[in-house]
C-alpha cells in the first residue's frame, strides 16, 4: 500500500478524525477532510473528556486505554505548547454502600485493587487529607469515604486539540476541509476511488477513513457495509457553568456526580446516575427535571457551585461497537475502506491517529488492534 495511497478521504473531524488527518499530513499524504459542521464541535465538543482508563472492566480493553493515556504524554510533546492537555489527576469516591465498579457487584475498592494490580497509579486518601492539601471545597459524603487519586489523569479540551491538528495539517499543504455530508463512497471492482457528497462534490481517493462518530454507521452504510446489530449508544447529559474563580483542580469522580474544570472560569458536570435515567434516544432539549437532578447532584458535590451561572446544556450521544473495543483497521474485501470509532475517543484519539496512519501508509497493524478490526461489525452474509 506504500506505493499506492498518497490521497486519503477522512469522514469526521471529531478527535479521532483530526488525529488519523494529522498523522497522515506528517507522513506526507494527501488528506481530505469532510466535515458536515465546525471541526471538533459536535461529540467531541460535548464529550466529558475525562482521560482515564478507570471504567475498563477486563484487561485488554484497560491496555488500549492506559496505552491511550501514555500516547497523550508522547503526543503533546510534538507541540510548543499543548494547550488542550491537562494532566490534573483526578480524585476518587464512592457512596456508602462502596459500589461504582465496571463489572456487575464490583465494589470500588475492588475496581481500585484491580487497575493498581494492573500497574495503575492510584494513592489512596482520607477526605480530611483531600480538604487541606487539594480540594478544599468538596463536601464529601459520608464524611469517611475512601478516596483515590489517579496522578496519571486528567482532561482534554477537545475543540482545541482538534482546531490544533487541523490548522497545522493546513499549514503543511496536506490537508483540505470540505464541508457536507458524505452521500456514497464510490468503489471500482474492490478499490474505494472516491468520495461523493450530497452536494455533488466529488473527491477522489485512494482510501477513506469512517470517523464519522455517531454517523459512521451511516457511512458505513453508504459503502454497502452495514453494521446492523452490531453498535451501541449512550447518551450523556452535559452541564458548562460559568464559575468566580476556578472551584476545582482536579477531575472529580464523585459519588454522585462528575466535576472538571473547562477552563478559566468554567465547569464541566454529569453524572452516571442521571445518565441512566435518559430516554433511550434522546440528542437533545433535556427536560427540566432531568437537569434539575445533575445540578442538584453538583451543588452536593462541590456546594460553591451552586451560586454559579449555567452557560450550556447538551446531550450528547456517543456510538460504538458493543463489544467495548473499538473499530480501528481495514475491512476486508474493500481496498482502501477504514474505520475509526470508539468508545472513550478523547483517550484513544492520538494512539488510534499514529497506528491507523502507519496501518495505511504501510500496512503494518500495531498488535493491540487485533480485536478491532471492522470485519467483526459486518452482517453475516
Amino acid at each position: 500500500m506504500e506505493e499506492t495511497v498518497k490521497t486519503v478521504g477522512v469522514v469526521g473531524t471529531g478527535v479521532i478524525g483530526a488525529c488519523v488527518a494529522f498523522s497522515l499530513a506528517q507522513r506526507g499524504v494527501r488528506v481530505h477532510c469532510v466535515e458536515r459542521a465546525q471541526p471538533g464541535g459536535l461529540t467531541t465538543d460535548v464529550s466529558f473528556a475525562r482521560l482515564s482508563a478507570y471504567q475498563q472492566p477486563t484487561y485488554p480493553r484497560f491496555e488500549l486505554s492506559h496505552t491511550g493515556m501514555i500516547e497523550h504524554v508522547r503526543f503533546a510533546k510534538q507541540f510548543a505548547s499543548a494547550a488542550w492537555w491537562h494532566p490534573t489527576g483526578s480524585l476518587a469516591w464512592s457512596d456508602a454502600a462502596g459500589a461504582g465498579g465496571a463489572r456487575t457487584g464490583e465494589s470500588f475498592v475492588e475496581v481500585v485493587d484491580r487497575l493498581s494490580a494492573w500497574g495503575y497509579r492510584a494513592i489512596w486518601c482520607d477526605a480530611a487529607r483531600v480538604n487541606r492539601e487539594w480540594e478544599p471545597g468538596i463536601a464529601f459524603s459520608p464524611a469517611q469515604a475512601p478516596i483515590v487519586r489517579f496522578p496519571d489523569e486528567g482532561w482534554i479540551d477537545g475543540p482545541q486539540l482538534v482546531s490544533a491538528l487541523i490548522e497545522t495539517a493546513k499549514q503543511s499543504g496536506c490537508l483540505r476541509l470540505w464541508n457536507g455530508a458524505v452521500e456514497d463512497i464510490e468503489v471500482h471492482g474492490d478499490r474505494v476511488v472516491a468520495l461523493r457528497l450530497e452536494n455533488q462534490d466529488r473527491i477522489e481517493v485512494d482510501a477513506v477513513v469512517n470517523a464519522a462518530g455517531p454517523e459512521a454507521v451511516t457511512v458505513a452504510a453508504a459503502l454497502g457495509a452495514p453494521m446492523a446489530g452490531a453498535v451501541a449508544t449512550r447518551g450523556s447529559l452535559v452541564i458548562d457553568l460559568a464559575t468566580d474563580g476556578d472551584p476545582v483542580k482536579h477531575v472529580l469522580r464523585g459519588a454522585e456526580a462528575h466535576v472538571r474544570s473547562a477552563g478559566p472560569g468554567r465547569v464541566r458536570v454529569r453524572s452516571d446516575q442521571v445518565d441512566a435515567c435518559l430516554p433511550a434516544g434522546i440528542r437533545s432539549e433535556p427536560g427540566d427535571e432531568i437537569v434539575k437532578d445533575l445540578l442538584e447532584r453538583v451543588y452536593g458535590t462541590v456546594p460553591a457551585l451552586a451560586s454559579s451561572t449555567v452557560e450550556r446544556i447538551r446531550i450528547g450521544t456517543a456510538v460504538f461497537p458493543a463489544d467495548g473495543f473499538p473499530s480501528v483497521g481495514a475491512l476486508s474485501g474493500v481496498y482502501g475502506y477504514y474505520e475509526a470509532f470508539a468508545n472513550s475517543g478523547i483517550t484513544l484519539a492520538p494512539f488510534i491517529g499514529r497506528t491507523l496512519a502507519t496501518q495505511i501508509v504501510t500496512g503494518e497493524i500495531h498488535p493491540l488492534w487485533a480485536r478491532c478490526s471492522p470485519d467483526r461489525l459486518r452482517v453475516a452474509s
